[in-house]
């Protein structure tokens, strides 16, 4: 009978561990504003830490919250970068959408894959510039209406 308490109880012991290790792995999320994109974007170009991506979901008119557009900015090589990941079914419908509007600002996105994900990425430039407008300008969201932010790799400190 003892045993079986000693049993039961490292059992339990094991799966609230499993389950906080696993909740601890999860990138947290934040609400951030059209306004807070440099912020979040300096905050993540100071990190040390690979990864270290935040993502800006938003899900304009039309779309499903499940199938919220991804902007997400990144660390390669210790570099910050602007990601057109091609998963979610918004970005990969308006992928054309983006890369006309990409060029027409003066940028030039380069098709990537990493992990059997492809993605263009944005190097050069303004990116949080560049992020902004896509926001604004190509699904004109309103600067007052929070985006869901994940911040992976990185402090964010939300206003």
């Amino acid at each position: 009978m003892v045993s079986q308490i000693f049993l039961i109880a490292g059992f339990a012991v094991v799966a609230v561990s499993a389950v906080l290790w696993f909740r601890l792995r999860v990138a947290p999320e934040y609400k951030a504003f059209v306004g807070d994109i440099p912020r979040v974007l300096a905050a993540l170009s100071v990190s040390t830490q690979e990864p270290a991506f935040a993502v800006l979901l938003l899900a304009p008119a039309g779309v499903k919250q499940t199938e919220a557009l991804n902007l997400q900015f990144s660390l390669e090589d210790g570099h910050a970068g602007f990601d057109w990941v091609l998963l979610s079914p918004t970005n990969i419908r308006d992928e054309a959408k983006f890369t006309e509007f990409a060029h027409a600002a003066g940028y030039a996105p380069v098709m990537k894959e990493e992990n059997s994900v492809r993605y263009l990425r944005v190097d050069d430039g303004d990116i949080a510039a560049l992020c902004r407008d896509i926001v604004t300008k190509l699904y004109q969201w309103p600067e007052s209406q929070p985006m869901d932010l994940i911040a992976e790799g990185f402090e964010w400190t939300p206003r």
